[in-house]
């Protein structure tokens, strides 16, 4: 039976086009869009929302509206409550992870009972104002993946009952006004660890003055630090400057590699610390300052006290409660989190979502990370920007066969030396696997070192594979 056309087809082709261009067009809204339907199911989410609010839900349409918030860094009570009870009004939303967010709730009167939600990220929205003015200050203004990986420290004090026993630690130091200082490698999360506990003790408006102590050059540091009257020296400014301690007034004063001080400037910083005056160079009139401290290093202290490079003083003004974080590598709890994490922040700005291969996820979960969680997020942006394949891998993940160690096991042996007196074939087997693995080093991936060793990729890969198979997708 032949079906004839009905004259509403027109009209109906033409009324879907205009629905495709205006969800077309509020999806390309620079502000974040959420439509909640009577039921307070989400109708519709733009791309802008779900990076805003920093959302995991990769598909939200049809998703109950708490259970979409329920994964954010930010604290939406104050918006669901309002949902909940049919309500519209405004609210500002803070997070240490993404920032402050300005959220409007309006109802929509052609859909009863129908909310819609506006989602403005304020840091964004000052940056656009500047640039509008001609200002252009682009240190203000962080990159969006960079911005939306901050840590969800709810969920890994979950899955670290250690890292939950230290922050504790920490926060119970603010409360009680004393001196922390945060010991860890290189990329452990440390001024993450201190914004937060900025963010627990204080209120929205009061500063954060993050100084790292080893990027200033030793005949700046004083003035930086302290600040300098007007003609104070060659160059100064002729109104003067406030330092960095004067700027964190009420605030919180974080001191990053604080073992990086000159000693002769540690004990105007120890003079400080006791009596909390500052006197500015140039100056003969203290100023008092009221500042929370919290200190950061990847240093021992007190070894440096025993040369004689810090003032053991200093460090127990500045050392009253410890809070010692472990490297990566001792909390592999945590790796999954961190992947996934990473992964759902670097999405939110790609068109095609990045998804990890399984033998990527295995060489990822094995590798040491000797520059902890800053190198994981470094690995986990190159790979979004190469991709996965077996050329374009950072060397030190081509390097990575199944049979290393497992990350917090210690270093592989998979290629080390055989065990003293071990029979002929597995010493040719430790023998070959040492010349395959710097072969890899050297030239950067199995495929070329197969080709400079004259053999084929797939001896290459069987020989570095542990448990002699093949992994699916190996090349």
């Amino acid at each position: 039976m032949i079906l004839k056309s009905s004259p509403l087809e027109p009209a109906a082709a033409e009324t879907a086009e205009k629905m495709r261009l205006l969800l077309a067009a509020l999806d390309a809204s620079p502000d974040g869009v959420i439509v909640i339907d009577p039921a307070r199911r989400v109708a519709f989410c733009n791309k802008e929302a779900q990076a805003v609010g920093g959302f995991t839900v990769r598909k939200p349409t049809g998703v109950p509206f708490g259970e979409l918030v329920a994964d954010s860094s930010l604290d939406w009570t104050a918006v669901t409550e309002r949902i909940d009870g049919g309500r519209v009004g405004d609210a500002l939303l803070h997070s240490d992870g993404i920032g402050a967010i300005f959220v409007t709730v309006r109802r929509i009167p052609e859909l009863p009972g129908a909310l819609l939600v506006i989602l403005r990220d304020l840091s964004v929205f000052d940056h656009a104002r500047r640039v509008a003015r001609g200002d252009r200050d682009a240190a203000a203004f962080a990159g969006g993946v960079e911005r939306k990986i901050r840590p969800d420290f709810a969920r890994q004090r979950q899955l670290s009952p250690y890292l939950d026993r230290i922050m504790a630690r920490g926060e119970r130091a603010l409360l009680q006004n004393a001196r922390v200082l945060i010991t860890g490698e290189s990329g452990v999360g440390k001024t993450e660890i201190a914004r937060h506990l900025h963010t627990f003790v204080s209120n929205a408006t009061d500063p954060f003055v993050a100084v790292n102590c080893a990027a200033i050059p030793e005949t700046l540091f004083e003035s930086e630090l302290f600040g300098y009257e007007k003609g104070a020296f060659t160059g100064a400014s002729t109104d003067g400057k406030k330092g960095l301690i004067e700027a964190a007034e009420g605030g919180t004063l974080f001191l990053d590699e604080v073992g990086e001080i000159p000693l002769t400037l540690q004990a105007k910083l120890l003079s400080f610390l006791e009596d909390g005056l500052v006197m500015r160079v140039g100056s003969t009139k203290p100023r008092r300052v009221n500042v929370r401290i919290i200190s950061a290093t990847n240093r021992d202290l007190l070894a440096l006290a025993e040369e004689r490079r810090f003032r053991t003083d200093l460090y127990y003004r500045l050392a009253v409660v410890n809070m010692p974080l472990k490297p990566l590598r001792e909390m592999p709890e945590l790796l999954d989190h961190l992947i996934d994490r990473t992964v759902a922040g670097i999405n939110q700005r790609r068109a095609t979502p990045l998804a990890l291969a399984p033998d990527l996820l295995r060489r990822l979960r094995a590798y040491a990370y000797p520059g902890n969680i800053r190198e994981l997020v470094n690995l986990l942006q190159q790979i979004s920007v190469l991709g996965d394949d077996e050329d374009e891998l950072p060397r030190r993940l081509q390097n990575l066969s199944d049979g290393a160690a497992a990350i917090g096991a210690g270093p592989s042996t998979a290629t080390g030396a055989p065990p003293e007196g071990a029979p002929l074939r597995e010493q040719v087997a430790a023998f070959e696997a040492r010349i395959i693995e710097a072969a890899i080093r050297e030239h950067g991936s199995k495929r070329k070192a197969a080709a400079a060793l004259g053999v084929d990729i797939g001896t290459i890969v069987r020989k570095t594979n542990k448990g002699g198979k093949t992994p699916d997708g190996e090349h």
